[in-house]
């Protein structure tokens, strides 16, 4: 650990391990405007590529090599990482981490690899950008895993957004503009979406959700939320923590919810179901 946090300071200008090589990045006119200073030992130990780059038999003797297929931006990430420099992943968006990616194929970094497609589940997908995060997955086919990781992040959205009701998915369909990439990229969702394991419910914990189903003796699962309508006939939302009865008559012990006051349940006559969302 001494050494590694060493090594993450060795890019820091006050450190007395001069740098060997260069990355250079040019404008449109051809000018240089950025640089990314490195160790040639330190890059090869991290990745093969590197080693025969520097080390090997074709190794370049160049201390400046030009990097053309990646912004500065994402190199300097990939070396930061190389040097275990303290990185969070969500402090980067999924076309970043796409960039990121391709890097790290191209030198073979396998563990950078494991990290970007372990962190993709974790990025928000929303009803704005799943396309575009299917489009990413689209473009980046190549790439299998990045792929396959990408577009099952955007399947597990719509998976839920639908919740089994063909309904949202007409809803859904009618709102995106008809085009081939969208056409395209939501059929294979759709396709994702039959080998994705259902969800399993937060509040009743079940796959599928139990949402408007009748509470009973086998499914009842302590601390859900379900709702009843009592003798008034007004819905009345709690959460059970017990649960016994038989026929029509059931007991139901848990918290009644009347604005922020709180009192035990007795019995009622009428269905309960679960209020899932």
């Amino acid at each position: 650990m001494a050494f590694l946090n060493r090594m993450s300071r060795c890019l820091e200008s006050a450190s007395s391990i001069p740098t060997d090589v260069k990355f250079i990045f040019r404008g449109e006119e051809g000018a240089i405007m950025k640089e990314v200073a490195a160790h040639k030992m330190i890059l090869g130990i991290a990745s093969d590529v590197f080693e025969r780059q520097f080390y090997g038999c074709l190794g370049e003797p160049k201390d400046e090599i030009e990097i053309k297929d990646a912004k500065v931006e994402v190199f300097t990430v990939m070396v930061q990482y190389i040097y275990h420099k303290k990185l969070d992943w969500m402090d980067y968006d999924l076309g970043f981490l796409s960039s990121l990616y391709y890097l790290a194929e191209k030198f073979i970094i396998e563990e950078l690899r494991e990290e970007i497609i372990a962190s993709i589940p974790k990025h928000e997908v929303s009803e704005e950008n799943v396309l575009d995060v299917a489009i990413l997955a689209e473009d980046n086919l190549h790439h299998q895993p990045l792929s396959d990781a990408l577009y099952e992040a955007a399947a597990s959205f719509l998976q839920h957004k639908f919740d089994g009701k063909l309904e949202n998915v007409y809803n859904f369909c009618s709102e995106i503009e008809a085009s081939e990439a969208n056409g395209l990229v939501l059929l294979k969702m759709l396709a994702k979406m039959k080998i994705l394991p259902n969800p399993k419910c937060e509040n009743c914990k079940q796959t599928p959700c139990l949402n408007g189903q009748v509470l009973t003796r086998e499914n009842f699962v302590p601390g859900a939320t379900v709702v009843e309508y009592h003798e008034r006939s007004k819905l009345v939302q709690f959460d059970i923590d017990f649960f016994d009865g038989s026929g029509v008559q059931r007991e139901l012990f848990g918290r009644k919810m009347f604005g922020q006051t709180y009192e035990t349940i007795g019995y009622y006559t009428s269905n309960s179901t679960f209020k899932c969302f």
